[in-house]
Parts: structure tokens; sequence; C-alpha cells
């Protein structure tokens, strides 16, 4: 499976699901998160003495050695496992860290959108937060791992952390304060993390959104206002339900009111690929997850040290 094969044109707001089996169960993750599928060697694991019960070891892949997490294990799901049982790895790439996941079986690859996604909270309620929410696919309800959030447990130096003194002091807090930020991630976890560190930044004038559209909404009830108070910059995660990031980018660029906001693509997936469907779609600059320190600084110069007229406007108002 190459990645160059299988990437959507940008800002249609589909996606290409991967499904397979855990315990008798359909799950499915974004294959922009696949590098490769793998049949499951258990000669190429070194088991790692002392880890979190789903780390099954560092498994032999392509001359390197690589974390190899049992994801039936890591979603608490219990089975009887047949000693014969050929078990297939998915070796993903986000976050700039390269993993593989143990999984039973392969299903398919399946193009869908967005729109059809049905997030946690109305999926599930509030347990299970290694899952985003579910998609139906031919009758079946397809569980959708957050990856992100298993790895943020079982490697807690993935998840997003702070953000250090320098970066805190880095810039005049009142010019901060200034600048007028919108938010959109779906990851409740994530999206309080991020505003709660940009807070102590000092980017205080911040506006979150569960999702794109939610975040486009407002854009049009503000520019329909002529509001003055539209956002100097948005920052968007790409992966979200009903308007993903690359759509809600692109429509923002696209209107001549809006598209003189900054928008920043925060996300696991940002890679050279991707930073080059980032820029097609009109975003000014792209970082991966969870980088903070970057972010902020990215904010900076773009929001402070820029030339964008609208961010030059700031001072009068």
């Amino acid at each position: 499976m190459a990645k160059q094969e299988i990437l959507l044109e940008s800002g249609t707001n589909e996606l290409e699901l991967l499904t397979f089996v855990l315990c008798g169960q359909s799950f499915g993750l974004n294959v922009l998160k696949v590098q490769s599928i793998q049949q499951y060697e258990p000669a190429s694991l070194t088991k790692i003495p002392r880890t979190h019960h789903a780390m099954l070891g560092m498994m032999l892949y392509r001359d390197k050695t690589i974390p190899l997490i049992d994801l039936s294990a890591a979603l608490d799901l219990e089975r009887e496992r047949e000693a014969n049982e050929k078990q297939i790895v998915i070796v993903t790439e986000f976050n700039n860290v390269i993993n593989g996941f143990l999984v039973d079986s392969m299903n398919r690859i399946n193009r869908l959108n967005w729109e059809d996604f049905i997030p946690l909270d109305r999926a599930l309620g509030s347990s299970g937060k290694s899952i985003t929410g579910s998609i139906q696919i031919d009758g079946e309800d397809i569980m959708v791992v957050d990856l992100e959030y298993i790895l943020s447990i079982i490697s807690p130096n993935l998840a997003i952390g702070d953000i250090n003194e320098e970066t805190a002091k880095l810039s005049s807090q009142k010019s901060r304060e200034e600048v007028n930020v919108f938010f959109a991630e779906d990851s409740n976890t994530i999206r309080n993390n991020v505003v709660r560190i940009l807070e102590k930044a000092g980017y205080r004038n911040i506006k979150s959104f569960e999702d794109g559209q939610q975040a486009f909404n407002a854009l049009v009830e503000l520019r329909d206002q002529g509001d003055a108070q539209l956002p100097h910059i948005l920052i968007s995660d790409i992966e979200m339900p009903q308007m993903d990031g690359l759509s809600l980018c692109k429509k923002i660029k696209e209107d001549r009111q809006l598209e003189q906001i900054i928008v920043i693509m925060f996300s696991s997936l940002i890679s050279e690929q991707m930073s080059l469907k980032c820029k097609s779609v009109g975003a000014d600059d792209s970082i991966t997850k969870p980088e903070m320190d970057k972010l902020v600084a990215m904010l900076d110069r773009l929001c402070l040290k820029g030339k964008n007229p609208h961010t030059e406007d700031m001072a009068k108002k």
C-alpha cells in the first residue's frame, strides 16, 4: 500500500477508512495514518520489561525497530487467540512517529464522507476515550479508533505537552492578548489542553469549536453581520467530523471576505506530502502535534511579526 496512491483530492471532505477486525468486531482508522500492512512474525519481536500491558515490544521493520502495540489489549477487548492464528500488523506514521499495531485481520478500504461520521459524544456517551466515533458501512457501525489517545497513554511523551518558560515569555503578553484566535479540534482532551497552553502564553482571546462545520458557521455569521471582529487566525485539525480541516481552509480561502484570515493546520498527519496538500487549499502554514512551543512561535511570527494587513489592523481596533 503506497500512500501516494491513496491520498484524496484536497478539500473534498472525504476520507478513506481502513477497516479491520479485533475480537470479532469491526474497527477503522484513517488511511492517511497507514504506512504499510505486514504479516505478524513473532520471531521479529523483542520484548521489553516493565512496559504498558498493551506494549508487546519492539519489532523489526525495514532494518530498524519500532514499537508494536496489541490493539485489542489497548482497547481492553477480551478474546481467546488460537495458537496457529495468523495476525496482521498495521504500521502507522503520525506525530512524526512510526508504530505497529497488532490486529486480527484486515477488511478493506472505504471511501466515505466526514459528514456521515458520528462523533464520540453522540455515539458512545461519555465512555470510550479510545474511540473517536462511528461511521456506518453497509449497515454495520464501524468504531473509529483514536490512535493518538492510545499512544498518549502508552507513551505519555507523545501527548500534548506544555510550553517552556522561554516560549511563554518570548513575546509581550499584551500583544498576544490582542490576537483573536479560532481553534477547531474534535478531541475534547486536545482542545482543552491546547487552549490552556495558549492562554498560558498570553493568547487569551480564543474561541474553540468541535469540528470544521461549527467553525465555518461562526465565521459566516460574523461575516454576514459585517462584524469587525473576525478572527485574525484560525488553527485547525485535519481529521474532524462534519467538515475536515482541509475543506474548512479551502472554504475560507475561497471567500473574499474571509480569505485574509490566517490558517494554520495543526495535525498529527503533517508530513512533507500533507504539507503540500495544506498549501494547495491555501493554508498559511502547518505544524504537527504535539509541538506546542513551535505552534506558539508560529502564531507570533504570523500574527505579531508578519506583514499581513489584517493583523496590522489590530493595533487600530
